[in-house]
């Protein structure tokens, strides 16, 4: 376009162009972050690693690449069903700026220019600026969004964390028992760099939910899965358990949790939603978790959701019985 010249965009009547500011917000109504397993032969690995001057990614699980994705994007959540990333002689080699500068629609609309900026800002609704929903792998999905894209937490209607958690320090009780312990397996990460997982998620529900959120949002869910016949006593005694950062740092608001128990690990649903009053409610009910035998579930497969990238504002809660309710009121 020569200098000095009109756009023809703006040429356009404002009702119009607002009519396409709203179809190209809507256009990215989710994101999910996470990692993806590099697969190939070893010297391609290598090459996708190490190539140009690159290095691995620290803190994530060897032979994995960050991957932020502008849709949903169920194996990046999937323990059992796990991202992969094929390495061919078409594969493209991974940008130089990984995933920094990645934005919601309409924050990316956002920064083209002083006019544009202004007529979203005057004419949108703040809850129509924030369309998307914003769903995380645990934990190293939540690493890659703390170092990476922290940016897409402020731009979000809701998030949503699903993963494994397994215990570093904590030895959950078990009664004595005859034969071999299964142990859980840990992976390895890359660039010896283990994440402060713990702090993250602690900075991540306190900047949602705390008792003065940087960044409220319309509904946290989390689906955390405990691997182990012994997992229960994780959810609760371990100061590291999700569920415990969780209950801590959610200040107000209604908090749904459900205890899906089955034979080989432990199920965490909780969902937080802020209310408006100073107080917070807590219910939770108890699940029977089936998985692992012939005609169920793989074990951790628990973990995304069926109706995701669908979600509701109100909890519904599954098929049971009711549970207990706590509610609790700050002394004024």
């Amino acid at each position: 376009m020569a200098p000095g010249a009109t756009c023809p965009f703006f040429s356009l009547p404002v009702e119009l162009r607002l009519e396409i500011y709203h179809y190209a917000v809507l256009d990215c109504r989710a994101i999910t972050v996470g990692t993806a397993r590099l697969d190939g032969p070893h010297p391609d690995i290598i090459h996708r690693l190490y190539g140009n001057k690159r290095s691995p990614y620290p803190g994530i699980p060897q032979n994995h690449e960050p991957v932020v994705e502008t849709r949903y994007d169920a194996s990046l959540l999937s323990p059992t069903s796990p991202a992969v990333i094929p390495l061919t002689p078409a594969t493209i080699d991974p940008p130089e700026d990984t995933y920094e500068h990645t934005q919601t629609a309409y924050h990316t609309l956002q920064i083209l220019c002083k006019q544009v900026n202004e007529e979203l800002t005057s004419h949108f609704a703040i809850p129509a600026r924030r369309q998307t929903s914003l769903f995380v792998q645990y934990p190293s999905g939540l690493h890659v969004l703390h170092t990476l894209t922290p940016q897409l937490v402020r731009q979000s209607r809701s998030v949503h964390l699903a993963g494994t958690y397994v215990p570093t320090t904590f030895c959950p009780r078990r009664a004595a028992i005859m034969g071999p312990r299964t142990e859980v397996p840990k992976e390895k990460l890359q660039g010896n760099v283990a994440p402060d997982s713990k702090g993250q998620l602690d900075n991540l529900i306190r900047s949602l939910c705390g008792p003065h959120p940087t960044h409220p949002v319309e509904k946290l869910e989390m689906r955390i899965y405990y691997p182990g016949d012994d997992s229960y006593s994780t959810v609760w005694g371990d100061d590291s358990s999700p569920l415990v950062i969780a209950l801590r740092n959610v200040a107000y608001g209604e908090v749904s949790i459900e205890l899906w128990r089955g034979r080989y690990g432990t199920g965490v649903y909780m969902a937080a939603k802020p209310t408006g009053d100073r107080r917070r409610t807590v219910s939770t009910v108890w699940r029977k978790l089936e998985e692992g035998r012939r005609g169920e579930a793989p074990c951790g497969s628990w973990v995304v959701d069926s109706q995701w990238p669908a979600w509701n504002t109100t909890y519904e809660m599954s098929e049971g019985p009711q549970g207990d309710l706590i509610v609790t009121e700050p002394v004024q």
